[in-house]
Order: C-alpha cells, then structure tokens, then sequence
C-alpha cells in the first residue's frame, strides 16, 4: 500500500465532496448545480486513484535498485546458479560393437554375452558385468540399459590396458 498516492486520491475524493457540498453551502438552494455535477464526476477518478495506491508497492519498503529513493537494495542475486556446462557426453556410441576382454571378438551392443566364450561383458560405463532384463544388456548395479547407466563414469580404457586382449 502506498500511503502518498492514496493520499492523492483522498485530496481529490475531499474536493469532489466540497464540489458536491459547495451550492448548499453557499447559498442554500438544494437545486442541481454545475458545480455538483463535477463533483460528481470527480468521485470515480478519486476511488480510481485510491485503488491504485492500495495496490501498489511502498516506496520506502521495495524499491527496484534505488528508483524510488532506497540506493541501498542489491540488484544481483545471491543465491543465483552459475552455468557449469554441458553434461560429460558418453566416451563410446552405443552402437558400437565391443571386443571382448577373454577372447577379443565383437560383441554386438545388444549382447550381454560374448558368443564365442559366453562370459559376460562389462558395461562400458561402470566396468561391472551386464546382465540381461526384458532382452537388454542391462547394468546390474543401476537397473539401466547400458547406454543410461548413471554409474560412477569410468575413463575410457586404452590398447595398453592389461584386460585387452589377455586370456584368463
């Protein structure tokens, strides 16, 4: 609520009553003068005037960066969120065939065993055994299709790592 401009509406509310007042006053005939009329006609702006400093902000109490008189509100926002960047993107596509770690032959990205020694390949994410749910190598740790696995992220691994390629 802003006192100041209710307080204009209530000065043009008190002249629009003075008007409407005035030939009675003055010179005591009750007859429908002009000046009645303009009192009249001043009463809606006046409640007009009065609702919109009862809807408005105080001045003194919220003001935006000081136009109103208060220099001492702070703009920015401290508790704003800086942009950290792009979520990591996947280090491998999930349609690509993977070689397994025993024998070192394809396994296709649907397969969650390879074909040729039936053990089971790690997920590519995490590095924990896939298992199978509803026909979808699935990571066993998260429940997830390997592609969505949302396990710790492993770095991607190299040709010098000792699990290529090595029989066990």
């Amino acid at each position: 609520m802003n006192r100041s401009i209710i307080g204009v509406g209530g000065g043009i509310l008190i002249f629009a009553f003075v008007l409407l007042a005035f030939p009675i006053a003055v010179t005591g005939h009750e007859a429908f003068d002009l000046e009645q009329e303009a009192g009249l006609y001043f009463i809606a702006p006046a409640l007009a005037v009065i609702l919109i400093g009862g809807i408005s902000d105080d001045p003194r109490v919220t003001t935006i960066g000081g136009a109103f008189g208060n220099p001492d509100v702070r703009l920015e926002r401290p508790d704003a969120r800086r942009y950290v960047g792009a979520p990591p993107r996947l280090a491998y596509h999930p349609k690509e065939a993977v070689a397994c770690r025993y024998c070192a032959s394809l396994i296709q990205p649907d397969l969650a065993q390879c074909p040729r020694c039936a053990r089971a390949r790690e997920c590519r994410s995490c590095g924990r055994p896939l298992g199978i749910v509803l026909e979808r190598a699935t990571c066993p740790a998260c429940a997830r299709p390997e592609p969505f696995c949302n396990c710790p992220h492993l770095p991607p691994r190299t040709l010098s790592s000792p699990a290529v390629g090595r029989r066990v």
